[in-house]
């Protein structure tokens, strides 16, 4: 089994990043990052193709989806990782 918090690889269809969290007192998967979008900088590298370094752009995603501190959620872990 994977470590909690640590993010890895997906299996997911269409999906780049996997992660377990603690969740209600269960551990559960979370799955963040569309293969078929860009981001703004791949911070684990295996998407880093990917990579567009625009900033205007990676305002606008900020103001369409906003940020959380909270790490059981899949924004958090696609803002964290991938912009």
């Amino acid at each position: 089994m994977k470590e909690l918090y640590k993010p890895f690889v997906s299996k997911a269809k269409n999906k780049k990043y996997s992660v377990y969290v603690m969740k209600d007192n269960k551990k559960k998967l979370i799955n963040f990052g569309d293969k078929r979008y860009q981001q703004y900088k791949d911070k684990l590298g295996h998407y880093s193709s990917l990579n567009h370094l625009d900033k205007k752009r990676k305002e606008l995603y900020y103001k369409r989806h906003g940020k959380t501190k909270d790490k059981n959620t899949a924004k958090y872990w696609s803002n964290k990782i991938l912009w």
